[in-house]
């Protein structure tokens, strides 16, 4: 189970004004207590980017990567900001934000090709399904379109969406997602990479219950075969869970410090 931290996030609004105004420190803060909390990749989201998207993306990325090794993870729907992201990280980032949305499939994927990056596919079109069968079609067009462009299926995360558990059909939803993970293994040989949006799952509901509930259906996917979430990194409860998930599936030498707070 690989950690995703989802903190450098421009909808943060200490971190958007940063990145607005290209003020490094405060990104670069996060950054440092994300690693040091244990992520394996940093996620740097940016949202639309309309307006001087290639530049602050630029800077965040070099701001980011002056302060840790990890790997970064990109997320934006601007296809320029992203290749300038791209183009700015050490190694070749992962790519969040991809879907079979027809405008996503042209700009977006052929970014992943050209840059031999992993990238991210949700799996939703015109609309995200219900049913996991329809998101299971749909994660086969993305794999299928992948796969057409030269990108091999160790590169592919499919997200197969989460929405939060008190919206209409939400709690069906959550049982499709369980589903999809567990047919994923049977449709693609080489397997692909799984991960999702965890706090998703909270949003909108109090801020004193949001970390329980994602921390009670992480687990959930984790049985299913979710290999990574994107995640709070500085909840430490929630990084508790990780390390204990990783510890009880046989990723990692159990230690007693692995359930402690820290």
């Amino acid at each position: 189970m690989k950690v995703i931290a989802e903190n450098i996030n421009v909808m943060n609004k200490v971190i958007g004004d940063a990145m607005k105004e290209q003020v490094a420190e405060p990104i670069q803060q996060l950054a440092r207590e994300c690693t040091e909390a244990g992520a394996d990749l940093l996620d740097i989201n940016l949202g639309p980017a309309r307006k001087g998207g290639p530049e602050m993306m630029d800077f965040v990325v070099r701001a980011v990567q002056e302060v840790s090794g990890l790997q970064l993870c990109l997320d934006t729907s601007n296809p320029e900001a992203m290749e300038a992201g791209i183009k700015a990280c050490a190694k070749p980032p992962l790519i969040n934000s991809f879907s079979a949305q027809p405008d996503k499939m042209e700009k977006i994927l052929p970014l992943a090709a050209k840059y031999e990056c992993e990238i991210i596919g949700l799996t939703m079109s015109t609309h995200i399904p219900i049913d996991s069968n329809e998101r299971m079609a749909v994660a086969y067009e993305i794999v299928s379109a992948a796969n057409e462009l030269g990108i091999p299926n160790e590169r592919i995360w499919i997200d197969p969406i989460i929405l939060p558990i008190g919206v209409q059909d939400a709690q069906a939803h959550a049982v499709a997602v369980q589903e999809v993970l567990k047919m994923l293994p049977e449709v693609f040989d080489p397997a692909v990479q799984t991960t999702c949006g965890l706090s998703n799952i909270s949003n909108g509901a109090p801020d004193e219950l949001r970390s329980s509930i994602e921390r009670a259906f992480l687990p959930m996917l984790a049985a299913c075969g979710m290999t990574s979430a994107i995640c709070n990194a500085k909840d430490p409860e929630m990084m508790r869970t990780v390390r204990l998930i990783r510890d009880l599936q046989n990723e990692a030498l159990y230690s007693v410090s692995d359930a402690e707070l820290k």
